[in-house]
């Protein structure tokens, strides 16, 4: 590309400022070496006059997302890139040397049992590039165009996928079958070559082995003539047994055509093939074969390989035998050092456990462990799974020596917790009873859950008969105005899912500060009391969501205002139990606060097999509507103590003179804990 300035050269150097550059109007040419032209830049366009030009053609790169991803500059950039491209494949050498090279490299994958495209598997084809400009004119729009095979959609079509291929394919003639007729059926085939390493024996005997060699078949007699098509076409050897593939092309060629892919059996140290019909499967020495007299089976009844007696003193790599100084007969070896129950576990199929009557249970090493005799004896039938739902199983009755474990027994209902509290079980719902989820499984319903808002009650209960008995006690009971003398009260009992306990206390003080002092003088006021907590409310069956919300629902308009007969609001004073911190404790709500973490489920209320957006009431279920199936309420209380706050410590006090703040309980046994009534204790 030559400089062709206007003026000649002297005018240049007398004037510079006269030199001007025709940069529009030069040619790219002759740019390969030895003269010739490309025709490169594959994309020409013209120079912007100024930088306003420039900046309108670069803002198409600023559209938005749509219809795809980078908007109409995506449709440019593919029109464009899919024109330089096109230019490029069609140049030659480079295009041609570059097409010729990815066919290489498809010729160089693997054969795989899959359809043919172009007389060869279809992960070996190469379309010429005409899958890879598809590629390109689709960019943006998520489509993909395989690289392989004659066609775009040759390798996309479902039929011609390995998978599908393969499971169509007579049984013979599944490769790893082929492999195995030809491969392991009958012993290898010793080549002289692989004989002359054995050694002077061998070069003995050389003649009368080669003979037999040559003599002897290349195939095992029951394979087929449509077994060996099928193997030669996937490249399996069907000629010398030393060689497991042996094709054209493949990974152990050089792009498809120089080389081929071969693939050996394994050797041993001397470079003779294995011949694994061969392998030892017995228990017992190194000697002859006709020494194989304890061929042993495995759990699924096949013979397998057994374990050599041999001299490794065993009793020094068994480190559990150290750690509980296990003897010789325990751990299985006898005063030679081999071993004489290895066996048990010398196949992939034998688990290390023994029947129970071969530990040994006598002494205090095995006695809380399982024997292998109780394991295969379960019963887990459907019957057996029934009739247990609402029993949980102690395997520690299973132990060998049951006597030596203290445990206590869970079926029963005062130790169960299930059963205790009525915590539920909602997983022990028998497989019968789990094909309709609207039938109501009560065994499994957590029975605080269940129970509605206690109304019009003198006191509210905790017990199991109730159901409103928890580990922690945990209840509202809010004071009905109308009742005298605040006897009646609105009862509300949740689980005591509690979290985020807080008491908070303070001083309140006044400052003043007198004139010509610099400090504060401080006057007491009084003391303030916050109470926070948090705790969750979470339905296990879809018959616990009703009254849930129900009772969370009345709970939350006890922070409402109530109206007398006459129309005069009135706020309401709620009794907070919370363990022994507070019982029947009154005070104020002051808050509320219910959230749903994004991770919790929500219940749908829709029947199965119904299409959502429909508005027919058939379509919804009857007993249900769209709610969160586990919710967090945060609680905020402020107790009103029932007796004159004040400071003291006494611990023989007989006048209550300790004040019971922070356990605000009137019970004998939390009383004892602030010192209150503990010689009444003590006296009886």
């Amino acid at each position: 590309m030559a400089i062709s300035p206007s003026g000649s050269l002297l005018d240049i150097y007398s004037n510079p400022q006269s030199f001007q550059y025709q940069s529009k109007n030069l040619k790219y040419d002759k740019d390969i070496r030895g003269g010739g032209y490309s025709g490169q830049p594959w994309i020409k366009r013209i120079a912007p006059d100024d930088i306003d030009n420039l900046n309108s053609l670069t803002s198409q790169a600023l559209s938005p997302d749509f219809p795809i991803r980078g908007g109409s500059y995506e449709l440019l950039a593919a029109t464009e890139d899919f024109a330089r491209i096109d230019r490029f494949l069609l140049s030659y050498p480079g295009g041609q040397a570059f097409l010729d090279k990815q066919a290489g490299l498809m010729l160089s994958n693997p054969r795989m049992q899959m359809v043919k495209s172009g007389g060869v598997f279809a992960n070996q084809a190469y379309s010429d590039g005409r899958n890879l400009m598809h590629q390109i004119a689709d960019a943006g729009t998520g489509i993909r165009t395989p690289n392989a095979g004659i066609g775009i959609t040759t390798l996309e079509v479902f039929q011609n996928k390995y998978e599908y291929v393969v499971s169509h394919t007579p049984t013979n003639e599944n490769r790893l079958l082929l492999l195995k007729d030809f491969k392991l059926s009958q012993p290898p085939q010793t080549t002289a070559s692989s004989i002359n390493q054995i050694g002077d024996i061998t070069n003995n005997l050389l003649g009368d082995i080669e003979s037999i060699v040559s003599n002897s078949p290349s195939i095992s007699p029951t394979v087929s003539s449509t077994q060996r098509n099928a193997a030669e076409q996937l490249g399996i050897s069907t000629v010398d047994t030393g060689q497991l593939f042996n094709y054209t092309g493949g990974p152990g060629s050089l792009y498809g055509i120089v080389d081929k892919t071969l693939i050996l059996r394994a050797t041993d140290s001397r470079n003779a093939f294995i011949d694994t019909s061969k392998a030892k499967r017995y228990i017992g020495g190194f000697g002859e074969e006709d020494t194989r007299t304890s061929i042993i089976n495995n759990l699924y009844g096949e013979t397998v390989q057994g374990r050599p007696l041999v001299d490794l003193l065993l009793s020094k790599h068994l480190g559990v035998s150290i750690k509980y100084g296990l003897n010789r007969n325990e751990i299985g070896i006898n005063p030679n050092n081999d071993s004489v129950t290895l066996n048990q576990q010398s196949g992939d199929g034998f688990v290390r456990a023994e029947d129970a009557s071969n530990q040994p249970a006598n002494s205090t090493i095995f006695k809380y462990t399982m024997g292998y005799d109780k394991i295969i004896g379960r019963n887990t039938t459907l019957a057996q799974r029934t009739l247990n739902r609402t029993k949980i199983t102690d395997f520690r009755k299973d132990v060998m020596d049951p006597s030596s474990i203290a445990s206590s027994t869970y079926s029963n209902d005062n130790v169960n917790i299930a059963t205790r509290v009525g915590i539920g079980n909602p997983g022990s719902r028998p497989e019968i009873d789990r094909i309709d989820l609207n039938k109501a499984y009560e065994e499994g319903q957590d029975r605080v859950n269940m129970k509605e808002v206690l109304q019009n009650r003198k006191s509210s209960a905790f017990n199991k008969a109730e159901g409103t008995r928890d580990l922690i006690k945990f209840g509202f009971e809010t004071i009905i105005n109308d009742s005298q003398n605040s006897s009646l009260i609105n009862a509300t009992h949740f689980r005591a899912y509690l979290t985020g306990y807080s008491d908070s206390h303070e001083a309140e003080w006044s400052a003043k500060r007198y004139s010509g002092r610099g400090e504060n003088f401080y006057t007491y006021q009084g003391a303030n009391r916050s109470v926070n907590f948090n705790f969750k409310v979470a339905a296990q069956s879809k018959q616990e969501m009703v009254p849930l919300y129900r009772k969370l629902n009345y709970l939350v308009s006890t922070l409402y205002p109530d109206y007398s007969s006459a129309g005069s609001m009135r706020g309401n004073i709620t009794k907070l139990t919370l363990g022994e911190l507070f019982y029947r404790q009154p005070g104020i709500l002051n808050s509320l606060n219910i959230t749903v973490a994004d991770e919790y489920p929500w219940e749908i209320a829709f029947k199965e097999n119904v299409t959502a957006g429909t508005n027919s009431l058939v379509n919804a279920d009857p007993d249900m509507i769209e709610l969160p199936q586990i919710i967090d309420v945060a609680v905020s209380f402020t107790p009103i103590l029932n007796v004159l706050p004040q400071t003291g410590y006494d611990l023989n006090s007989k006048n209550n003179k300790n004040t019971p703040i922070l356990i605000a309980s009137e019970s004998d046994k939390a009383q004892l804990f602030l010192g209150n009534k503990i010689i009444k204790k003590q006296v009886g």
